[in-house]
């Protein structure tokens, strides 16, 4: 009796997990992108990293409306409440413009995925 109800039981769960998929995928299509953000350019590396995890702070933060703004996700048939970061990181750059100066600019690289309403098409 125990196995019957554990199998009747997985059965239902699979069949519901089938048709969310079945649904999903009928009506969005799964998009990847990558946006990097950039500090303004300052005085030392320390100072680059700081300003770089402060953006990353504040992106982690906001919500997917918010979020797509601010990666510039392409808008066309955009579900925005769909935006989620998958990884980032702090990079920094470094620049001399004249000789014996060098400048430090914080990169931040946002891996993110969202999904798109499937054109009639």
């Amino acid at each position: 009796m125990k196995k019957i109800l554990a199998i009747s039981t997985l059965m239902l769960f699979s069949s519901l997990s089938v048709a969310e998929h079945f649904v999903t995928v009928g009506n969005y299509r799964f998009q990847n992108g990558t946006s990097t953000l950039r500090t303004e350019f300052v005085d030392s590396k320390e100072s680059a990293y700081q300003k770089g995890h402060s953006i990353m702070s504040t992106i982690t933060n906001q919500e997917a409306y918010d979020l797509s703004r601010t990666l510039r996700v392409p808008p066309s048939r955009l579900d925005v409440r769909s935006v989620k970061i998958d990884t980032s990181y702090v990079t920094v750059r470094e620049l001399s413009r004249v000789p014996g100066e060098i400048e430090y600019q914080g990169l931040v690289v946002v891996s993110y995925h969202y999904r798109i309403h499937k054109s009639d098409n």
